[in-house]
């Protein structure tokens, strides 16, 4: 399983008379979905993808208006009418705020196709995003970000007589996870990880991306 809370099954189609669970779908899709990608609910659509439409739209938009406002903290959402085949549907799309856990009773997230209770590990992991360092970090997982040495230290290296070669002063790496306690990067072929207590985090104005700097 990903040490990301985070699932890339975020599209879900629902018919008018499917809208029960609505609540717990956005709480679900809120909690689960990654920095700078969006989670959509189709509304007036079967799972086959087949355009039934809706009643009346604006009592939909309305519908998901107050469910939303069930939820806290409060998330990031939109909706909007569509007409497919002549039929009008509603579009919910909802964005990574940045602020999980949100709740709506229960903090519900996605698992492929399913709408789940939070295991208690995920549930840490979503508490752990709000947190100063990993909510900023968060951003930039599967992201090129520079990172620098201050006196640092590669960790010990995976071949080579174990060499501890030190950091350059600034090498592009993607990072791939961050957490309460390290974070982990992709250096060419390695991954890598420092602890979080180590970092020290700048941004670089020239490439626009996150700065890490390794402390000693």
């Amino acid at each position: 399983m990903s040490d990301l809370p985070w699932e890339d099954c975020l599209l879900e189609r629902k018919v008018e008379s499917d809208l029960k669970d609505l609540l717990k779908t956005l709480v679900a899709f809120a909690n689960s979905v990654r920095p700078d990608h969006v989670a959509t609910i189709l509304i007036g659509e079967t799972d086959d993808g087949t355009a039934v439409g809706v009643t009346n739209p604006q009592n939909i938009q309305d519908r998901v208006r107050k469910e939303c406002e069930k939820i806290y903290p409060e998330i990031i959402w939109r909706s909007t009418v569509y007409e497919m085949n002549g039929k009008h549907c509603v579009s919910v799309e909802v964005e990574y705020s940045g602020d999980t856990p949100h709740f709506g009773g229960i903090a519900w997230i996605r698992r492929g196709n399913a709408t789940i209770k939070a295991p208690d590990e995920i549930f840490q992991r979503l508490i752990e995003l709000r947190l100063g360092p990993v909510r900023e970090l968060s951003k930039w997982i599967g992201k090129e970000i520079l990172i620098e040495g201050d006196e640092g230290q590669f960790p010990p290296a995976l071949s080579g007589g174990g060499q501890n070669p030190r950091w350059p002063r600034a090498e592009f790496v993607t990072l791939l996870s961050a957490n309460h306690y390290w974070i982990t990067f992709q250096k060419g072929s390695l991954r890598l990880s420092e602890p979080l207590e180590k970092i020290t985090l700048s941004f670089n104005n020239q490439r626009s991306c996150l700065s890490v700097l390794v402390k000693r």
